[in-house]
């Protein structure tokens, strides 16, 4: 039995040719981002070869001003030269946490960039500032305030005291004593006088003597003698004050009473 041949495969339509309108908009959307691709690409090199790249390299060779601040003059000196750099002292000034001969202070600033300096200025310590006490001996309480003032040092305690060696209310002695020498603001004391010192005595016994002759030895050693109103002004004491060996001065009255006639 013959087998009957296959049916041959039909032909298909051809395909239909796209529009040109859709073939001009991908042409377009293609060429926008190859434009946008290669724009990016120029300004990220421009970028990298202007910004990036000089502050990478300028990072590797920069250099720093060194803190030269707890050095000497001389050990800051020695370190900048070897650098290259010029050390140049600006000032000096006291500082009392700082010893004399170090760094106070320098210009530019620690870990500042050099930018091309080529010299650095300093302040160098003076260390502790001290003064010289003055002398105040026989000045007002006014004027040794002042003259302490100047000198850099201030008022310390200040003692009343009497003094033979000069009037009231004057300086008769300083501590520390004057011309020694002392930290700035260091205080001194003062001993103020009060006057005199007064000279003082034991009262002798006077019961039983002369009352004339009593009078006229007292008064001669500046004592003031009196009387009850009245009373006889001779005869032999028999009433005296102060007591004796009391402790009395030339200021201090002594009053005596005689019996107005001499008792044997």
């Amino acid at each position: 039995m013959s087998q009957s041949p296959e049916p041959l495969p039909l032909p298909l339509p051809p395909a239909a040719p796209a529009p040109k309108q859709s073939r001009g908009r991908r042409t377009k959307a293609l060429a926008a981002m190859v434009a946008f691709a290669v724009l990016a690409f120029v300004t990220g090199m421009l970028v990298f070869n202007n910004v990036v790249m000089p502050r990478l390299v300028h990072r590797v060779n920069e250099q720093r001003v060194p803190d030269i601040t707890n050095l000497t003059f001389a050990e800051a000196e020695k370190t900048m030269a070897a650098r290259g750099i010029t050390l140049s002292r600006a000032g000096e000034r006291f500082d009392p946490a700082t010893p004399s001969g170090y760094v106070l202070s320098q210009d530019p600033e620690p870990e500042s960039p050099f930018n091309g300096r080529k010299r650095i200025s300093v302040v160098v310590s003076l260390g502790e500032e001290y003064s010289s006490a003055p002398e105040l001996f026989g000045e007002s309480m006014r004027t040794a305030a002042y003259l302490l003032s100047r000198a850099g040092l201030r008022l310390g305690g200040i003692t009343h005291a009497p003094s033979d060696n000069v009037g009231a209310e004057l300086i008769a002695s300083t501590d520390p004593p004057a011309e020694s020498v002392l930290p700035r603001d260091t205080p001194v004391g003062l001993l103020v006088s009060t006057g005199g010192i007064e000279e003082s005595f034991v009262m002798p016994e006077l019961l039983g003597h002369e009352i004339g002759g009593v009078r006229r030895q007292l008064e001669a050693f500046g004592f003031r003698v009196f009387t009850p109103p009245a009373a006889p002004s001779i005869g032999t004491i028999v009433f005296q004050d102060p007591a004796p060996g009391s402790r009395i001065t030339r200021q201090t009255q002594i009053l005596v009473q005689a019996t107005g006639r001499l008792i044997r």
